[in-house]
């Protein structure tokens, strides 16, 4: 076999042990972050309707709160050009709270608008 074509085959050989490793890496999310993003500031809410959100939704606040000894539902203004646009923030500690915010959310039929996960 020439050198050249050894090479290539060494070469292969490696470049699919690497994109193995790369998946198995993002599928068991060794890649992956906790921050969680939200929608365009453009795209956001005003912050009137956040308020009312929280305000016709009080038991869904106190659900959320309760699932964590630090967990906090405001009102967040995450756009520096605009006051006026908002969501849900959901301030948590621990890695704990965020799987039971989350578990709960997916659960419940939501505020009506967006929730952003903020990890302190």
């Amino acid at each position: 076999m020439k050198k050249s074509t050894k090479f290539m085959i060494g070469g292969g050989v490696i470049v699919v042990l690497l994109v193995l490793v790369g998946s198995f890496a993002m599928v068991n999310g060794f890649f992956s972050s906790e921050e969680d993003t939200h929608p365009p500031c453009g795209k956001l809410p005003k912050q009137s309707e956040v308020n009312d959100a929280i305000e016709t939704h009080p038991d869904m606040v106190n659900d959320i709160e309760a699932l964590g000894e630090d967990v906090i539902v405001n009102v967040g203004t995450p756009c520096e050009n605009s006051e006026d646009q908002a969501l849900i923030e959901v301030l948590y500690d621990s890695k704990a709270d965020r799987e039971a915010i989350s578990n709960y959310l997916g659960r419940s039929e939501g505020f009506g608008v967006p929730v952003h996960l903020v990890k302190r």
